[in-house]
């Protein structure tokens, strides 16, 4: 008769972000929170007191479970990050976390705003539209830009090659996740001979073909037969929007597709040392060669594999060799990343602005200052107030909303939103070299490289090397005070 004086306790070591709790187990689970908007804004926090570090830590686990749009994780280097959803979101995590949850007082780093790494189709016309000469080796800039790397102990050697794929793939993987999860989990598709699939019902089955059969558009412009049947695994975690594939004609490994052709098919087959070479692309994809940035629409090809495949064969060299495939295969990925041309992925917002005739022009100068693009102009009917649909890059979004309303004297209002993962054109290794793009740009490219900023940013940040040049002309110090 008094239910509602009863609480559960001790729940927080089991319960992540929502669960459903019941006496009986014939009650059907609800709903669990959907996300509204990605995290793509991330902190590093620490307490000044570091005694105060497992405050800060349940803190930030009691923000977790809390909030469905905050994702906090551990780096590798020991910080403590907290991933949001933007600006706004971000102060007011802050602000929650200090006053709230772990009750200490925290450093917050600048905001480290998110990229990926990926490649693209080579272009046909360089910055000035004119026609880029291909080699005249009579190459066709994609099918010669194999790399080959040998392990230490030269052993077995490693032929990759990498592949653009189209924009749209990562928003698709995105959407499909629940379906690609439920194929790693129901098939044979880490590799190893241990591996017991999972059984999966009707629904699971077809939620599987639907994915495999849209999956099977994207994979058409890489130069593999029956590329949708070759595929090894996804990454980074075997969910992400890469792509390892098996173009070796000698070794013919088992499917990842459930059916009847993967279940007769013989799991012995396989090489004992694909598991290494699956991390290696794993650990590839995880951490670009640009800005060690996660990877996006690639597909890794699997050429060529010499050397040790079965354990019996490693035995014979007398030295463990898994490690040092995982680094040769990891290396193989990065550069053959680097032979293709690499761009930058920048999360982009939507932004949509309420504002008046007045201020229209103030707001389109502050969406060109942060590299926002307009997409569509309405005017509300029965009012004066025009309603502004703009994408905007995340990284330039920070005091955005600050900015504009100060320069319309608060007549505008924007909200953002993440919308997509959208690819800079401009290369970020790019130089002027002909004698056009001299003339326009001058020797040094004094009008700039957005991406190339970023790419350094990225990279000073993780405290990797830059071209950063301290001192650009040096010359001899001398002092106008005459020595006594």
């Amino acid at each position: 008769k008094q239910w509602y004086q009863r609480r559960v306790r001790g729940l927080q070591d089991l319960i992540q972000k929502s669960a459903t709790i019941s006496d009986t187990l014939y009650c059907p689970p609800f709903h669990g929170m959907s996300l509204w908007q990605t995290p793509v804004l991330r902190v590093a926090v620490e307490p000044k007191n570091p005694a105060e570090i497992p405050q800060l830590i349940m803190g930030m686990k009691l923000l977790n479970q809390s909030d469905p749009c905050v994702e906090t994780t551990v780096l590798d280097t020991g910080e403590l990050v907290l991933c949001t959803s933007g600006e706004v979101h971000l102060e007011r995590c802050i602000e929650d976390l200090k006053t709230r949850f772990s009750k200490i007082d925290i450093k917050v780093s600048p905001p480290l705003v998110s990229f990926r790494e990926t490649i693209i189709v080579p272009p046909k016309l360089d910055k000035v539209n004119e026609a880029i000469v291909e080699d005249s080796s009579g190459s066709d800039g994609l099918s010669a830009k194999a790399h080959t790397t040998h392990t230490t102990n030269k052993n077995s050697s490693f032929t990759l090659q990498a592949f653009p794929l189209s924009e749209a793939f990562v928003n698709f993987i995105s959407d499909n996740t629940n379906a690609l999860r439920c194929l790693v989990n129901s098939t044979l598709f880490a590799g190893t001979t241990n591996h017991t699939p999972a059984p999966i019902d009707e629904h699971t089955d077809f939620k599987i073909e639907e994915f495999k059969l849209l999956l099977e558009e994207y994979l058409e412009e890489i130069p593999v037969h029956n590329c949708i049947e070759k595929i090894i695994c996804f990454g980074p975690s075997q969910v992400g929007p890469n792509i390892l594939i098996n173009n070796i004609e000698r070794y013919d490994r088992p499917v990842i597709w459930p059916g009847s052709d993967s279940e007769n098919r013989d799991v012995t087959c396989l090489w004992d040392y694909e598991t290494s070479v699956i991390r290696g692309f794993d650990l590839a994809v995880s951490s670009g060669p640009l800005c060690e940035e996660p990877m996006a629409a690639t597909a890794f090809v699997l050429q060529d594999w010499t050397g040790s495949m079965k354990y019996e064969q490693a035995e014979k060299t007398g030295a463990p060799i898994a490690g040092q495939i995982v680094s040769a295969v990891k290396e193989a990925c990065r550069q053959a990343f680097l032979k293709q041309p690499c761009r930058l992925m920048i999360a982009m917002y939507k932004c949509e602005i309420q504002a008046s005739a007045e201020v229209l022009g103030r707001v389109y100068g502050v969406l060109a200052k942060r590299q926002g693009r307009v997409l569509s102009e309405e005017l509300k009917e029965g009012s004066g107030t025009f309603v502004i649909a703009a994408v905007l890059p995340v990284a330039e979004s920070l005091g955005f909303a600050e900015e504009i309303r100060k320069k319309t004297s608060g007549f505008a209002m924007p909200q953002l939103v993440f919308s997509h993962w959208e690819t800079l054109q401009e290369d970020p290794f790019w130089v002027p070299t002909t004698e056009e793009e001299l003339a326009h740009f001058g020797e040094m490219g004094d009008s700039g490289n957005l991406a190339h900023d970023y790419m350094m940013s990225a990279r000073k940040r993780k405290g990797l090397s830059t071209d950063e040049q301290i001192v650009v002309s040096g010359e001899k110090q001398r002092t106008l005070k005459k020595n006594k």
